[in-house]
């Protein structure tokens, strides 16, 4: 089965090592919201590319997308 095959099955979406389950279309902005995710520090990578938050609302999960959060600690 590949990614585009059927948007109405169940996706699984990898987040920092976790796997999560959508079975709707849902763009990232939306899913973020949804986890709660209003931390401005943070740094998303959307499947080994940093994302640009501009785009966050024209991109919908697919099966097997990966999304890390990246915080970034200064100290000496």
């Amino acid at each position: 089965m590949t990614k585009e095959s059927n948007s109405n099955l169940e996706k699984w979406i990898l987040i920092n090592g976790e796997v999560y389950v959508i079975n709707y279309p849902i763009n990232l902005k939306q899913f973020f919201t949804f986890l709660g995710n209003k931390n401005t520090g943070l740094i998303t990578e959307y499947n080994q590319v940093i994302l640009n938050p501009n785009l966050s609302e024209k991109i919908f999960l697919t099966h097997l997308d990966r999304i890390e959060f990246i915080t970034i600690v200064g100290g000496g």
